[in-house]
């Protein structure tokens, strides 16, 4: 079952930059699959989906400053 008011993310490094940019983690479960892996979860907002599609589109961009 999915909460919408919920958004979950399974990699550390995204989840840490969420925190970074002052998103707060409502908690940390284990994954669903038989992996060692942890879901993190944060409030669902527009700006949380701005914050991670930003993310994704700057992944691997590499700045001084």
């Amino acid at each position: 079952m999915y909460d919408f008011k919920t958004y979950y993310v399974r990699s550390q490094r995204l989840a840490g930059h969420l925190m970074l940019n002052g998103f707060v983690l409502q908690g940390v479960k284990p994954a669903n699959d038989d992996s060692n892996r942890n879901v993190f979860l944060f409030k669902n907002s527009d700006e949380l989906i701005e914050k991670i599609q930003e993310y994704k589109t700057n992944k691997g961009v590499v700045t001084n400053g």
